[in-house]
């Protein structure tokens, strides 16, 4: 036990420092850095500063809590299958096309609730083959699930090809609702990629299906689409330095918006308000902005959105200048980052908590920064965020005076963006039920 560990406690870097490295393990290693809490001793003093997910303290009786949450899970998830092979067969052994499709995708759609992307693709291609064989229209259906799973398992190309499918077989059908989705679905790829321009034609092609007035969609799903678009499209222009057509197309997703009873539409567009402001400067409007976000999303609403509008609020508040206020904000998303197990979320925290550490002066802003760096290169994540950590760490090597380092690190940077381009901001999303800058 190391010195500064008080007796009786464990820190969780010692015990997955003696944990063999299995994928059967992964998933107990999640609960367990869920489970686990702030060293309390250390919460305000230098080193709890820069404190990060290896220095909190295992929690073993809430551990055991969620890993038995986590087996009844899987049972549950088994049982699922269970019930998905027997309807299958059923379907099969009757010449019941339409339920043997809509077995496949409704298992698949589990499956992506759980988190659990790679099967869930070979569950939307299984339907997808199934609704070709049997003549169900609903191959596009599949193939927009296909291309959503791959994307969330950052294979871009995958993503981009079963997206354009999707959207010939669509429009060739007259399947319009299904076109809408699978066009915003095509554009929000070109946003991973950075590719505004690219994303705005899909866009335009998605608009271009529901200013026709032969679509056939009520008038709240064609709304419901359309606040949607507008509010990418608003993401798009603001990344492409039009600030002024950013700022139309927010006001066009707020009017569209208005009267549907849809509470995503408030936190979107007021994350990418929030957004845009801080590209103008204007950083009391965006911490405004970012709040009323949080209290849209409520208690109740997804962790992961409240953990990136918080991180946008850390950022407003630090280029305030109010940097006790911007560290505690970042703590609490840290917190639900780690609660929720979203790792692809703590990159971005950690670098917003590397800044405040250094504006303040208090220890080695670098530990966040290499903390965000190992999160980054570790658990999978596309390469921007690499990139961007490290265009922050050679900030901070810049304002210490050390230009060959600052200079390494941006050629670095520089490098893994031009390989692997990727949108750094917003969150152009769709009608689905999937997280902050997913697909559909």
């Amino acid at each position: 036990m190391s010195a500064s560990t008080p007796p009786g406690l464990l820190r969780l870097e010692r015990l997955l420092d003696v944990l063999p490295r299995t994928d059967a393990l992964r998933p107990l290693a999640a609960r367990l850095l869920a489970s686990s809490r702030v060293d309390e001793g250390r919460r305000w003093t230098a080193s709890g500063e820069l404190g990060t997910t290896g220095g909190r303290i295992v929690d073993l009786p809430a551990f055991r809590s969620s890993a038995e949450a986590w087996v009844e899970e899987s049972r549950t998830r088994l049982r699922r299958s269970v019930d998905a092979v027997a309807r299958v067969s059923e379907g099969l052994a009757t010449g019941d096309g339409p339920d043997v499709v809509a077995a496949l995708l409704e298992h698949s759609d589990a499956l992506e609730r759980d988190g659990a992307p790679a099967d869930a693709e070979a569950w939307a291609e299984a339907a997808f083959h199934a609704a070709l064989t049997f003549g169900v229209p609903r191959a596009a259906e599949a193939r927009r699930r296909t291309a959503r799973c791959a994307r969330s398992q950052g294979d871009v190309r995958r993503a981009q090809e079963a997206y354009e499918e999707a959207w010939t077989r669509a429009s060739d059908a007259d399947l319009w609702e299904d076109a809408v989705v699978a066009a915003t679905g095509r554009g929000n790829v070109s946003v991973d990629l950075g590719r505004w321009r690219d994303a705005e034609i899909w866009y335009e092609r998605a608009m271009d299906v529901l200013a026709d007035a032969n679509h056939g969609l009520s008038e709240l799903v064609e709304r419901g689409l359309r606040w949607r678009l507008c509010q990418n499209l608003g993401i798009t222009h603001r990344e492409r330095g039009d600030l002024d057509g950013a700022d139309a197309w927010y006001t066009m997703a707020e009017e569209t918006s208005q009267g549907l009873e849809d509470p995503s539409s408030t936190v979107e567009i007021g994350n990418g308000r929030g957004q845009l402001h801080l590209a103008r400067g204007d950083m009391a409007a965006a911490e405004a902005s970012f709040r009323r976000a949080l209290v849209a999303i409520g208690a109740e609403g997804p962790d992961e959105i409240r953990v990136a509008v918080r991180t946008n609020l850390a950022e407003a508040l630090l280029l305030r200048g109010r940097t006790l206020e911007a560290g505690i904000v970042a703590r609490e998303a840290e917190e639900e980052a780690i609660r929720g197990r979203y790792l692809g979320r703590l990159p971005g925290v950690y670098r917003v908590l590397a800044r405040v550490v250094a504006e303040r002066g208090e220890g080695e802003a670098f530990v966040l920064v290499e903390r965000a760096l190992e999160i980054a290169r570790g658990a999978g994540l596309p390469p921007f965020q690499e990139a961007l950590t490290l265009r922050t760490w050679a900030d901070l090597r810049e304002a210490q005076g050390e230009h060959d380092l600052a200079s390494q690190a941006r050629t670095q940077a520089d490098e893994l963006l031009s390989e692997h381009p990727q949108g750094t901001s917003g969150w152009p999303d769709d009608p689905d039920h999937t997280r902050p800058g997913g697909a559909s």
